[in-house]
């Protein structure tokens, strides 16, 4: 019954944490530094909540897949039949190009750094090294973007399209965003989309875009590297409240950007930054 419940809660917790501004991460590491647990064992239970994320992101806005597979579909028969022309794609297609950009960035994870890791490792190293600054930091970060876009928003509250130097930069964030501890990847894409002038709706479906592959990726690897492992029950109980949780908290998420500031999340990423901040310099001195 306990590892039921522990099922349940950690589903929850990692869905809406996810999703929502206030970083996964960030919380994990907090809730790992507080209860001393730095070996960065990975758990099945974990892999297995984050493909139930993708699961309910990839349902609730099903619409938006659905449109990147018939661009995909239509720039393969165009090469068949050799009439593809990359200057004139739709928006639609451009935007799907766009969602492939981070990808490349990625495989710089898999550069080796010396001592066995590679710079994936190395990145995501500091939410287990028996300190809370860096998270701090991230933290502080991650308020200063949503602050900044906040602002963006109340002087163009449409926005416009993404453009591929937009693309550009959301792709080198997303790469700094993933392995670090504190930074969101929902803060991190929305927010900068924004203030690179992009529209909330253009934003948040590059999010949406973007996280289900990441997500489904991040999950396997936690699996197959994973050291604790949980029985079939807990497993599809994990998988199908993750699932059920993200699909709600996603489009709530959508319904907030339109309708709630979003320096109430930076409040909130600024107040987690000072208590991180301090206990990691508290840390210091007694570790």
């Amino acid at each position: 019954m306990l590892s039921i419940l522990t099922a349940i809660f950690q589903a929850i917790a990692q869905a809406v944490t996810f999703i929502f501004p206030v970083s996964e991460s960030g919380h994990s590491a907090i809730f790992h530094d507080f209860s001393s647990r730095f070996s960065g064992a990975v758990s099945e239970l974990t892999g297995l909540v984050h493909i139930g994320i993708a699961i309910g992101i990839a349902v609730a806005f099903h619409k938006v897949f659905a449109r990147h597979i018939y661009e995909f579909l239509g720039m393969c028969r165009e090469i068949k039949n050799k009439k593809f022309d990359i200057k004139k794609g739709s928006y639609s297609r451009n935007f799907l190009f766009f969602t492939l950009i981070p990808y490349p960035f990625m495989l710089l994870y898999l550069i080796p750094v010396g001592n066995g890791i590679n710079l994936f490792e190395l990145l995501s190293s500091y939410s287990i090294d028996g300190n809370l600054i860096s998270e701090g930091i991230c933290f502080l970060f991650s308020g200063g973007l949503l602050l900044l876009a906040s602002y963006v928003i109340k002087g163009d509250p449409k926005g416009g399209r993404l453009t591929l130097p937009a693309a550009g930069v959301l792709s080198f964030m997303i790469f700094i965003s993933i392995p670090m501890a504190g930074l969101s990847l929902s803060t991190t894409v929305i927010c900068v989309a924004i203030i690179c002038a992009a529209g909330r709706n253009h934003a948040f479906r590059y999010f949406v875009s973007v996280s289900v592959p990441v997500l489904l990726v991040t999950g396997i690897s936690e699996i197959v590297r994973c050291v604790t492992y949980v029985t079939v029950v807990e497993g599809i109980i994990a998988v199908v409240i993750s699932g059920a949780v993200s699909f709600f908290a996603v489009r709530a998420y959508k319904w907030l950007l339109h309708n709630v500031d979003l320096k109430y999340f930076s409040y909130y990423n600024f107040a987690l930054a000072v208590l991180t901040v301090v206990t990691g310099i508290v840390e210091l001195f007694i570790r």
